[in-house]
């Protein structure tokens, strides 16, 4: 099995990809993921020839819903919080 991606950030987004190539895709898109955690999202997987692989649009949905879902502050220089 391929474990690299197969998608540059060069290159235009595919229809589908597998695992290591969505993991990249949302990595470079929204922040670092690994392959493993993308089997814990609530995708839609298609299996052609046993392999998984997941639509990049809805995964590009689910990526930008869980990154505005996520906490956020801002950080001041020199405190300490604790």
């Amino acid at each position: 099995m391929n474990r690299n991606a197969s998608w540059l950030p060069d290159q235009p987004l595919p229809k589908f990809a597998d695992k290591a190539t969505s993991a990249a895709i949302v990595t470079h898109h929204f922040f670092p993921i690994s392959p493993r955690t993308l089997e814990r999202w609530p995708l839609t997987v298609r299996r052609p020839n046993k392999a998984v692989v997941y639509e990049v649009a809805e995964l590009m949905k689910i990526a930008e819903s869980r990154l505005e879902a996520a906490y956020a502050y801002k950080q001041m220089e020199g405190e300490c919080y604790e």
